[in-house]
């Protein structure tokens, strides 16, 4: 039955898309549904939900740059409160198929914050990174765009310090991998 289902979404998808020319250049505005997922050099790794806003600018049909800030609703584990984010700006390249369906690929920079909060330590790591990501897109309409990525962001995050058992403390997190899988809808203007 599920089967079904996303067969006859699919189906819609592709009618509706292919009903209307659809615009390919100019700016677009969109939000999305992210699962991520946050690891650091040796400290395992935690996953949640997070939301994200993005846009940027289409200078023809096939290259681009975009802006995606996101954040993650709490990682952490009982006890733990943790949360991810990253604003990152890439160029972006996009292959259509046809009027509906595109895929694209981006690579940029990132800057990244992980917050970590647990009893009386409690400290903000931030760092620049690099970005990269891949997905597909559909058009709705002549305007309305749906798409689904994978956007990957890693550094080296150091914190702000911090207070524990009154001593004063200043570290790092090495290697931190960000990723997400995202559900978006955007507008094309």
């Amino acid at each position: 039955m599920n089967k079904m289902k996303l067969a006859a979404l699919a189906a819609l998808i592709a009618s509706t898309g292919a009903m209307a020319e659809t615009d390919k250049t100019g700016f677009y505005v969109g939000g999305a549904i992210n699962q991520v997922k946050a690891s650091g050099d040796g400290d395992g790794s935690a996953d949640g939900v997070g939301f994200g806003a993005y846009g940027g600018y289409n200078f023809n049909e096939w290259f681009g740059l975009e802006a995606n800030l996101f954040a993650s609703g709490d990682l952490g584990e009982e006890r733990v409160d943790m949360g991810a984010g990253a604003l990152t700006f890439t160029p972006k390249f996009t292959y259509h198929f046809n009027d509906t369906f595109s895929a694209f690929a981006k690579v940029g920079v990132a800057s990244m914050a992980v917050v970590v909060d647990y009893g009386p330590f409690d400290a903000d790591y931030t760092g620049w990174g690099v970005a990269w990501g891949v997905g597909v897109n559909a058009a709705l309409t002549e305007k309305l765009n749906l798409r689904l990525s994978y956007d990957e962001t890693r550094g080296d995050l150091d914190d702000s310090g911090f207070w524990f058992d009154n001593e004063y403390y200043n570290g790092e997190i090495d290697n931190v991998k960000i990723s997400q899988i995202s559900l978006g809808l955007h507008y094309q203007f």
